[in-house]
């Protein structure tokens, strides 16, 4: 499945929007689409909701965007990851690690 990010403003926080697979073909994509949206935002949220599977190189990528977050002083969360993605998080115990909004939508 072919991975879709799309990008949209609420205020001063950035909101990545993530459909398909995050995985070793994707991970790249997702971790520049990270990168370069990390500059003048106060916040950016990654929502996983239409995320369908996600492996390690993808747990890899957000942890690195988080990193990347702190550096550059922006706050950084998952928003209302899916099911799947949600177990993976919490298999590796990640949940404490990440800041996970739930929007309900």
């Amino acid at each position: 499945m072919v991975t879709q990010i799309e990008t949209r403003d609420e205020g001063d926080a950035r909101i990545l929007s993530i459909a398909g697979e995050i995985d070793m073909d994707s991970s790249p994509q997702v971790r520049d689409a990270i990168h370069k949206n990390l500059k003048g935002v106060s916040s950016l949220k990654v929502r996983l909701s239409d995320v369908e599977y996600i492996d390690s190189s993808g747990i890899a990528v957000l942890i690195q965007g988080m990193k990347d977050s702190g550096k550059a002083d922006v706050a950084f969360a998952l928003l209302d990851p899916s099911d799947g993605v949600r177990s993976v998080i919490e298999l590796a115990m990640l949940q404490q690690v990440f800041t996970i909004e739930e929007t309900g939508g």
